[in-house]
């Protein structure tokens, strides 16, 4: 586990991204993915829902535990794909008795476009979630936990 803010140089953009996108929101914690060129900041919100913002997929959305588990954003849309691995992120933490919920998330990365920075969305997700409940991780935990995902939530 690292301190919430000791990240040296974060992205410009992602502090702009999530000043832009959560104007009223007071950053609250911002991680960044060990072993991975992504990082995520977030604040606390009212409600249960979860509101991600991915700026250099162009991307927004917005999700609770109860519609990620029908891989559905909480309009009853399909969850996009690059939403997909935190979506199902969420809902294994809930099995582990982690749950998360009302939170805002601005979420970006200098990892290649595809499957790779999808991943890697999902990497800081779970450390971001690993911060707010105080629990220490390893890479080589973050990646078993994305293993369980990808069997579990992936490939349903």
């Amino acid at each position: 586990m690292t301190d919430s803010f000791d990240i040296p140089n974060p992205p410009i953009r992602l502090l702009v991204t999530f000043q832009e996108r959560f104007p009223d929101q007071a950053l609250t914690w911002l991680v960044k993915a060990p072993g991975w060129d992504m990082w995520a900041a977030a604040a606390s919100c009212d409600g249960y829902n979860l509101t991600l913002a991915a700026p250099d997929l162009d991307g927004q959305t917005n999700f609770s535990l109860r519609s990620a588990k029908t891989k559905r954003t909480v309009s009853n849309r399909p969850l996009p794909r690059w939403a997909r691995y935190p979506g199902g992120i969420l809902v294994v933490l809930g099995e582990m008795g982690l749950e998360i919920s009302g939170l805002n998330i601005a979420l970006v990365g200098e990892e290649p476009p595809g499957p790779r920075y999808e991943y890697a969305l999902g990497v800081a997700f779970l450390t971001l979630a690993y911060n707010i409940h105080g629990q220490n991780y390893t890479r080589e935990g973050l990646v078993d936990v994305m293993e369980r995902v990808r069997r579990e939530y992936m490939e349903e």
